[in-house]
Protein backbone atom coordinates (compact mmCIF):
# COMPACT_ATOMS: atom_id res chain seq x y z
CA UNK A 1 0.00 0.00 0.00
CA UNK A 2 1.51 3.05 -0.75
CA UNK A 3 1.85 6.44 1.49
CA UNK A 4 3.84 9.74 1.48
CA UNK A 5 4.07 9.49 5.02
CA UNK A 6 8.08 9.50 6.07
CA UNK A 7 8.28 7.19 9.16
CA UNK A 8 11.79 8.73 10.80
CA UNK A 9 14.25 5.70 11.93
CA UNK A 10 16.90 6.26 14.36
CA UNK A 11 19.71 5.04 12.32
CA UNK A 12 22.67 5.42 15.43
CA UNK A 13 25.09 1.83 15.60
CA UNK A 14 25.46 0.63 18.71
CA UNK A 15 29.21 0.79 17.49
CA UNK A 16 32.15 -1.94 19.43
CA UNK A 17 33.50 0.80 21.71
CA UNK A 18 30.57 0.23 24.09
CA UNK A 19 30.49 -2.95 23.58
CA UNK A 20 30.36 -5.52 26.48
CA UNK A 21 33.88 -6.63 27.58
CA UNK A 22 31.72 -9.64 28.17
CA UNK A 23 31.40 -10.20 24.40
CA UNK A 24 33.71 -12.64 22.93
CA UNK A 25 36.12 -11.66 20.50
CA UNK A 26 33.80 -13.24 17.75
CA UNK A 27 30.75 -11.45 18.33
CA UNK A 28 32.96 -8.37 18.34
CA UNK A 29 34.70 -9.10 14.79
CA UNK A 30 31.52 -10.23 12.81
CA UNK A 31 29.82 -6.93 14.40
CA UNK A 32 32.55 -4.45 13.25
CA UNK A 33 31.81 -6.42 9.91
CA UNK A 34 28.30 -5.98 9.90
CA UNK A 35 28.55 -1.88 11.14
CA UNK A 36 30.91 -1.40 7.75
CA UNK A 37 28.04 -3.10 5.31
CA UNK A 38 25.41 -1.31 7.13
CA UNK A 39 27.01 2.25 6.57
CA UNK A 40 28.24 1.00 2.71
CA UNK A 41 24.54 0.14 2.71
CA UNK A 42 24.36 -3.72 1.97
CA UNK A 43 21.94 -4.40 4.28
CA UNK A 44 21.70 -7.90 3.73
CA UNK A 45 25.27 -8.69 4.08
CA UNK A 46 25.08 -6.49 7.24
CA UNK A 47 22.23 -8.34 8.23
CA UNK A 48 24.26 -11.37 7.93
CA UNK A 49 27.49 -10.74 10.20
CA UNK A 50 24.97 -9.60 12.64
CA UNK A 51 23.30 -13.25 12.77
CA UNK A 52 27.13 -15.03 12.70
CA UNK A 53 27.64 -11.97 16.05
CA UNK A 54 24.13 -12.99 17.64
CA UNK A 55 25.14 -17.01 16.94
CA UNK A 56 27.91 -16.68 19.21
CA UNK A 57 26.57 -14.34 21.66
CA UNK A 58 22.32 -14.45 21.79
CA UNK A 59 21.92 -11.92 24.84
CA UNK A 60 23.99 -9.43 22.81
CA UNK A 61 21.17 -5.95 22.75
CA UNK A 62 23.52 -4.69 20.59
CA UNK A 63 23.83 -6.90 17.59
CA UNK A 64 19.99 -7.08 18.10
CA UNK A 65 19.53 -3.29 17.98
CA UNK A 66 21.73 -3.31 14.49
CA UNK A 67 20.42 -6.27 12.94
CA UNK A 68 16.81 -4.77 13.73
CA UNK A 69 18.24 -1.79 12.24
CA UNK A 70 19.42 -3.85 9.13
CA UNK A 71 16.29 -5.64 8.29
CA UNK A 72 14.24 -2.54 8.43
CA UNK A 73 16.38 -1.56 5.71
CA UNK A 74 15.30 -4.30 3.80
CA UNK A 75 11.78 -3.93 4.45
CA UNK A 76 11.34 -7.09 6.69
CA UNK A 77 9.24 -5.03 9.27
CA UNK A 78 7.77 -7.75 11.46
CA UNK A 79 11.40 -9.46 12.08
CA UNK A 80 13.37 -5.96 13.03
CA UNK A 81 10.40 -5.33 15.45
CA UNK A 82 11.11 -8.68 17.16
CA UNK A 83 14.92 -7.79 17.24
CA UNK A 84 14.50 -4.56 19.31
CA UNK A 85 12.01 -6.04 21.36
CA UNK A 86 15.07 -8.79 22.59
CA UNK A 87 17.27 -5.40 22.33
CA UNK A 88 15.11 -3.76 24.63
CA UNK A 89 15.02 -6.44 27.35
CA UNK A 90 18.39 -5.56 28.52
CA UNK A 91 18.42 -4.63 31.96
CA UNK A 92 21.06 -2.20 32.13
CA UNK A 93 19.93 0.55 29.49
CA UNK A 94 20.14 4.32 29.95
CA UNK A 95 16.38 5.88 28.52
CA UNK A 96 17.74 7.57 25.42
CA UNK A 97 19.29 4.35 24.80
CA UNK A 98 15.38 2.93 25.10
CA UNK A 99 13.71 5.52 23.99
CA UNK A 100 15.10 5.01 20.55
CA UNK A 101 15.45 1.10 20.35
CA UNK A 102 11.41 1.88 21.22
CA UNK A 103 11.02 4.73 18.88
CA UNK A 104 12.67 2.16 15.90
CA UNK A 105 10.33 -0.76 17.17
CA UNK A 106 7.09 1.49 17.02
CA UNK A 107 8.71 2.28 12.86
CA UNK A 108 8.64 -1.03 12.40
CA UNK A 109 5.22 -2.25 13.62
CA UNK A 110 3.86 0.72 11.67
CA UNK A 111 5.39 -0.07 8.30
CA UNK A 112 4.35 -3.90 9.37
CA UNK A 113 0.15 -2.18 9.71
CA UNK A 114 0.65 -0.36 6.72
CA UNK A 115 1.78 -3.15 4.11
CA UNK A 116 -1.27 -4.96 4.65
CA UNK A 117 -3.59 -4.70 1.95
CA UNK A 118 -6.14 -2.63 3.84
CA UNK A 119 -6.28 -0.47 7.41
CA UNK A 120 -8.36 -2.98 9.43
CA UNK A 121 -5.67 -5.71 8.59
CA UNK A 122 -3.01 -3.97 10.07
CA UNK A 123 -5.22 -2.70 13.56
CA UNK A 124 -3.01 -5.05 15.26
CA UNK A 125 0.30 -3.37 13.93
CA UNK A 126 -0.71 -0.02 14.82
CA UNK A 127 -2.00 -0.62 18.36
CA UNK A 128 1.74 -1.66 19.01
CA UNK A 129 2.90 0.86 17.33
CA UNK A 130 1.11 3.76 19.37
CA UNK A 131 1.99 1.55 22.62
CA UNK A 132 6.38 1.72 21.36
CA UNK A 133 5.84 5.71 21.23
CA UNK A 134 4.09 6.70 24.01
CA UNK A 135 6.87 4.69 25.85
CA UNK A 136 9.47 6.10 24.11
CA UNK A 137 8.38 9.23 24.82
CA UNK A 138 7.70 8.37 28.00
CA UNK A 139 11.70 8.06 28.67
CA UNK A 140 12.45 10.98 25.76
CA UNK A 141 9.70 13.57 26.18
CA UNK A 142 11.16 16.22 23.56
CA UNK A 143 11.36 13.84 21.05
CA UNK A 144 9.57 15.16 18.28
CA UNK A 145 10.07 12.56 15.41
CA UNK A 146 8.61 10.36 18.16
CA UNK A 147 5.69 12.33 19.11
CA UNK A 148 5.14 12.79 14.95
CA UNK A 149 4.57 9.29 14.71
CA UNK A 150 2.62 8.82 17.13
CA UNK A 151 0.25 10.92 15.86
CA UNK A 152 0.58 9.02 12.62
CA UNK A 153 0.14 5.76 14.44
CA UNK A 154 -2.94 7.30 16.03
CA UNK A 155 -4.54 8.58 13.22
CA UNK A 156 -4.07 4.76 11.44
CA UNK A 157 -5.19 3.29 14.22
CA UNK A 158 -8.77 5.33 13.90
CA UNK A 159 -8.97 4.58 10.23
CA UNK A 160 -8.33 0.82 10.92
CA UNK A 161 -11.22 0.57 13.51
CA UNK A 162 -13.63 2.72 11.29
CA UNK A 163 -12.99 0.20 8.67
CA UNK A 164 -13.61 -2.61 11.01
CA UNK A 165 -16.69 -1.53 11.87
CA UNK A 166 -17.52 -0.95 8.11
CA UNK A 167 -17.06 -4.36 7.55
CA UNK A 168 -18.75 -5.56 10.65
CA UNK A 169 -21.74 -3.44 9.36
CA UNK A 170 -21.44 -5.05 6.14
CA UNK A 171 -20.99 -8.64 7.64
CA UNK A 172 -24.26 -8.13 9.60
CA UNK A 173 -26.28 -6.95 6.42
CA UNK A 174 -24.69 -9.43 4.09
CA UNK A 175 -26.00 -12.16 7.20
CA UNK A 176 -29.30 -10.68 7.55
CA UNK A 177 -29.43 -10.55 3.89
CA UNK A 178 -28.75 -14.03 3.81
CA UNK A 179 -31.14 -15.15 6.48
CA UNK A 180 -33.93 -13.01 4.68
CA UNK A 181 -33.02 -14.76 1.46
CA UNK A 182 -33.00 -18.11 3.50
CA UNK A 183 -36.34 -17.10 5.14
CA UNK A 184 -37.68 -16.39 1.61
CA UNK A 185 -36.32 -19.62 0.55
CA UNK A 186 -38.27 -21.50 3.16
CA UNK A 187 -41.12 -19.50 2.27
CA UNK A 188 -41.14 -20.93 -1.15
CA UNK A 189 -40.35 -24.31 -0.36
CA UNK A 190 -43.19 -24.52 2.16
CA UNK A 191 -45.45 -22.76 -0.53
CA UNK A 192 -44.02 -25.35 -2.98
CA UNK A 193 -45.08 -27.87 -0.32
CA UNK A 194 -48.08 -26.39 -0.08
CA UNK A 195 -49.29 -26.38 -3.50
CA UNK A 196 -47.63 -29.63 -4.33
CA UNK A 197 -49.97 -31.06 -1.19
CA UNK A 198 -52.70 -28.98 -2.65
CA UNK A 199 -52.24 -30.44 -6.15
CA UNK A 200 -51.69 -34.22 -4.64
CA UNK A 201 -55.16 -33.47 -2.67
CA UNK A 202 -57.09 -32.20 -5.71
CA UNK A 203 -55.77 -35.26 -7.57
CA UNK A 204 -56.63 -37.47 -4.78
CA UNK A 205 -60.33 -35.76 -4.82
CA UNK A 206 -60.40 -35.68 -8.77
CA UNK A 207 -58.96 -39.30 -8.83
CA UNK A 208 -62.23 -40.15 -5.84
CA UNK A 209 -64.73 -38.09 -8.00
CA UNK A 210 -63.90 -39.96 -11.04
CA UNK A 211 -63.94 -43.54 -9.08
CA UNK A 212 -67.57 -42.02 -7.89
CA UNK A 213 -68.81 -41.05 -11.40
CA UNK A 214 -67.29 -44.57 -12.87
CA UNK A 215 -68.73 -46.34 -9.98
CA UNK A 216 -72.36 -44.32 -10.68
CA UNK A 217 -72.05 -44.76 -14.10
CA UNK A 218 -72.17 -48.86 -13.57
CA UNK A 219 -74.52 -48.87 -11.32
CA UNK A 220 -76.58 -47.07 -14.19
CA UNK A 221 -75.28 -49.30 -16.42
CA UNK A 222 -76.29 -52.75 -14.11
CA UNK A 223 -79.54 -50.61 -13.53
CA UNK A 224 -80.50 -50.27 -17.15
CA UNK A 225 -79.46 -53.53 -17.69
CA UNK A 226 -81.59 -54.82 -15.41
CA UNK A 227 -84.45 -53.15 -16.42
CA UNK A 228 -83.85 -54.38 -19.66
CA UNK A 229 -83.65 -57.60 -18.30
CA UNK A 230 -86.83 -57.40 -16.37
CA UNK A 231 -88.63 -56.24 -19.25
CA UNK A 232 -87.38 -58.68 -21.67
CA UNK A 233 -88.46 -61.48 -19.11
CA UNK A 234 -91.88 -59.59 -19.38
CA UNK A 235 -91.67 -59.37 -23.06
CA UNK A 236 -91.31 -62.79 -23.48
CA UNK A 237 -93.49 -63.94 -20.72
CA UNK A 238 -96.40 -62.06 -22.89
CA UNK A 239 -95.22 -63.85 -26.18
CA UNK A 240 -95.19 -67.00 -24.19
CA UNK A 241 -98.76 -66.18 -23.12
CA UNK A 242 -99.86 -65.05 -26.57
CA UNK A 243 -98.38 -68.06 -28.03
CA UNK A 244 -100.33 -70.33 -25.26
CA UNK A 245 -103.50 -68.25 -25.86
CA UNK A 246 -102.92 -69.07 -30.11
CA UNK A 247 -102.16 -72.49 -28.96
CA UNK A 248 -105.09 -73.14 -28.12
CA UNK A 249 -106.91 -71.31 -30.37
CA UNK A 250 -105.54 -73.72 -33.06
CA UNK A 251 -106.40 -76.52 -30.87
CA UNK A 252 -110.04 -75.47 -30.43
CA UNK A 253 -110.06 -75.10 -34.00
CA UNK A 254 -108.88 -78.62 -34.97
CA UNK A 255 -110.62 -80.55 -32.39
CA UNK A 256 -113.56 -78.99 -33.80
CA UNK A 257 -112.64 -79.79 -36.86
CA UNK A 258 -112.43 -83.47 -36.04
CA UNK A 259 -116.06 -83.67 -34.84
CA UNK A 260 -116.94 -82.54 -37.51
CA UNK A 261 -115.10 -84.74 -39.49
CA UNK A 262 -116.50 -87.43 -37.03
CA UNK A 263 -120.23 -86.00 -37.03
CA UNK A 264 -122.72 -88.92 -38.49
CA UNK A 265 -123.27 -88.16 -42.58
CA UNK A 266 -126.49 -87.21 -43.67
CA UNK A 267 -128.92 -90.07 -43.44
CA UNK A 268 -131.16 -89.98 -47.02
CA UNK A 269 -134.38 -91.37 -47.02
CA UNK A 270 -134.60 -94.71 -48.13
CA UNK A 271 -137.40 -94.47 -51.13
Amino acid sequence: MKHTFCISLILTLLLLPAVSSAQSSTARKETRKGNREYRAERYDKAEMNYRRALHDDSTSYRAHYNLGNSLYRQKKYQEAAQHFEQAIQQQNLDDKTRSRILHNKGNSNLKAGLEKENRAEGMDQFKQAVNDYQEALKLDPKNDNTRYNLSYALKMLQQAQQQQQQQQQQGNNGQDNKDQQNKQGDKGKNDQQNQQDQNKDNQQNNQQNQSKDQQNNQDKQQQKQQQRKQQQKKQDADRLLEAVKNNEKNTMKENAKKLEVASPGRIEKDW
